[in-house]
């Protein structure tokens, strides 16, 4: 991945580190980051960056941090910079270092102290930006220097010799944090955490201490299982599936979930295997159950033997070290989420996504006990809403166009300003669509975006979640679009196929829909249809709410 580090200190250090796991571009001359922003022609934007960090030391400006107006307005030159980048190169994530502004020194105990101010306003700011539809993000470098200890972090002789201020141990965790991030903004995390329960969950072997008997609780020892659980439960929320994998009796685990300070209930709990057979079988069952691979696991057992066992027959999962002190469990968690579970922004889809699996759990079942699939989506009762994209939409939107593969014709990216500028243009239409059934809501699942030529209509992008294809959501998708195109006066829409590893299922899409291929390479099919033949309603849907 092309990265860009931009800072007002020396970073040539930091770059090599980096430079191990990415390909990184540096600006050449000192200090120059905010002149690259501003000038479209400079190295920076030439470089093509898919990512861009700003590391920011604020003792450069030591001069300007007990003034409250020089200080504001340093940091909106920085933010007029940060706009320019986000602006040029919309869609392309910037991470934004937090400043730790401790310069000032030998201060009376009277004396009005703006760092915290200034710290803050930062922030703020650049929180401003992503609100606006910006990619930009806070990189959390403050609370790196909290873990590591300000005297730890810097290396005052390296500074006043280079320009570089920061520590060996300090490089190491900055050239951490920034991949951690630039690996989020690609989208490449981990989908679910399969725990063991007994001295995990809560302390103590449930089936031989009873629910009265396990540590759980506010304070001292079972204190820390219940901060474990708080994390585990806030990442659920987040989008994180919650699995239990257990070798124990079910009978005697149920009753903990009715204890009083167990944080995480069953319904967070996406899927489980509670017997005494090998945990790597059970994995392999539960992500055959959930339809994901075993990469998107990752495993914490206090069990070195289960541990061991799991890289030795599954080494596609991750596995987690537990740490020796429980004490330090909680610490474990938090740094498993920031490793492999990262997010940067979070939907109302990722909150429901443990509710959707196990709703999508109950289809499964009924469809392995249906006559036919036409029974079978018949008996669903299904619904449809089909409508302009809303600004209440437009998050999701960009979430759905830049992380579906299987389903998607052309598997064109776009920012979530780009979306925001299409919506916008008379020429171009999005089109959401929601989908229900009596298993639950599955939020906002498909998106088509039209651009418009004369009297022709052609299909920028059509994409759908992969937990609704075999729905024949396509054919009633298609169905509603030809009665708007018709409305509209428009007779011919056109579309393309463009080949990647991962889109074969939409290979032979629009000769479905009744498209007519008009040119065809290996890696890219070109058709065309007049709209009167798109497919009529395919009749399986319950109820079609249609707005376009």
């Amino acid at each position: 991945m092309r990265v860009a580090l931009l800072s007002n200190v020396t970073v040539d250090l930091l770059a090599g580190m980096l430079g191990k796991n990415a390909e990184i571009y540096v600006p050449a001359g000192y200090d120059t980051w905010q002149r690259e922003m501003t000038d479209r022609s400079s190295g920076l934007y030439g470089s093509g960056p898919e990512a861009a960090a700003v590391l920011l030391h604020a003792e450069q400006y030591n001069n300007v941090w007990n003034d409250e107006t020089r200080g504001g307005q340093l940091i909106g030159e920085w933010c007029s910079a940060f706009r320019a980048f986000a602006e040029t190169l919309p869609g392309v994530p910037l991470f934004v270092s937090s400043v730790d502004i401790c310069g000032m020194k030998c201060s009376y105990g009277a004396e009005k102290i703006l760092s915290a101010h200034f710290e803050d306003l930062l922030i703020q700011k650049v929180q401003e930006l992503h609100s606006e539809g910006h990619a930009v993000y806070i990189l959390p470098v403050r609370e790196l220097i909290a873990d590591i200890g300000r005297k730890n972090f810097y290396y005052p002789k390296m500074w006043y010799l280079g320009s570089m201020p920061y520590s060996a141990k300090a490089l190491a965790g900055i050239s951490e944090l920034i991949l951690r991030y630039v690996s989020a903004s690609g989208g490449r995390r981990k989908k679910c955490i399969a725990l063991d329960l007994d001295n995990t969950l809560w302390g103590g072997v449930i089936g031989e201490d009873g629910v009265n008997g396990i540590l759980l609780s506010d304070h001292k020892e079972g204190a820390r299982f219940k901060d474990t659980q708080r994390l585990l439960k806030k990442m659920k929320e987040q989008g994180v599936m919650l699995a239990v994998l257990s070798k124990n009796n079910p009978e005697d685990v149920i009753p903990v979930f009715d204890h009083p300070d167990m944080l995480i209930r069953r319904e967070d709990i996406v899927a489980s295997r509670i017997n005494w057979e090998p945990k790597y079988q059970n994995i392999r069952q539960l992500a055959e159950e959930l339809n994901i691979g075993l990469d998107s696991f990752v495993f914490l057992d206090d069990d070195p033997a289960e541990r061991e066992q799991m890289k030795a027959e599954c080494p596609e999962v991750t596995v987690v070290e537990f740490p020796p002190d429980t004490s330090l469990l909680p610490y474990a968690v938090e740094k498993v989420y920031e490793e492999y579970f990262l997010s940067l922004d979070i939907t109302g889809e990722d909150s429901r996504k443990t509710e959707m699996y196990i709703a999508e759990n109950r289809r499964r079942a009924e469809r392995e006990h249906s006559a036919t699939p036409e029974d079978f989506l018949k008996n669903l009762g299904m619904s449809m809403d089909i409508r302009f994209m809303t600004a209440e939409d437009e998050q999701r939107t960009v979430q759905l166009i830049n992380k579906t593969n299987q389903f998607n014709v052309t598997t064109k990216r776009y920012s979530q300003e780009e979306i925001r500028r299409l919506s916008e243009h008379e020429s171009c239409d999005i089109i959401t669509v929601r989908m229900s059934d009596k298993y639950g809501d599955q939020g906002l699942v498909a998106v088509m975006i039209l651009e418009y030529e004369r009297n022709e209509a052609v299909i920028d992008t059509f994409l759908m979640s992969c937990r609704v294809m075999g729905r024949c959501a396509e054919l009633e998708i298609m169905a509603q679009v030809r009665g708007m195109l018709e409305k509209k006066g428009i007779g011919i829409i056109k579309a393309s196929y463009i080949k990647t590893a991962k889109n074969a299922p939409v290979a032979e899409l629009f000769e479905k829909l009744g498209f007519d291929a008009v040119d065809v390479s290996a890696e890219r099919k070109m058709y065309r249809a007049e709209v009167s033949v798109l497919p009529q309603s395919s009749g399986v849907f319950k109820e079609v709410r249609c707005s376009l």
